[in-house]
């Protein structure tokens, strides 16, 4: 499971790399700009986080030399190829899921006041 930061990471990759036939050529500082305030992210954190993202599978990343600035190479593996889908499918189950537990949680609250109505006709 992703965090937010990566997920966040991988979005701008996946974008620059489905716009250049699945391989594109990225600055530390474009990834930087592309991804929220909040996450607050440096040139540290994030190699750290293309480190983890390309021992995940999602794609092959090499840092090069371009016009004296280091840049990183990405090329979309298949399960980077089916980031976009996996979100969906991940949005998809939790969405499922909530309304399971609220059926469930329904069903609970109707036996409990059965079963209270039962045990007050009774007394």
């Amino acid at each position: 499971m992703l965090s937010k930061k990566e997920i966040s990471v991988m979005h701008c990759i996946y974008n620059a790399c489905k716009r250049n036939k699945d391989s594109c050529i990225l600055s530390d500082e474009f990834i930087i700009q592309s991804t929220p305030e909040k996450f607050q992210l440096n040139n540290e954190k994030v190699d750290v986080i293309l480190n983890q993202l390309e021992y995940d599978g999602y794609f092959e990343c090499t840092k090069s030399e371009r016009k004296g600035q280091t840049v990183n190479v990405i090329t979309l593996k298949p399960k980077g190829k089916a980031f976009k889908r996996e979100l969906i499918q991940r949005r998809r189950d939790l969405i499922n899921n909530f309304f399971w537990r609220m059926v469930f949680a329904a069903m609970g609250a109707g036996v409990g006041f059965l079963v209270s109505m039962l045990l007050k006709g009774i007394s």
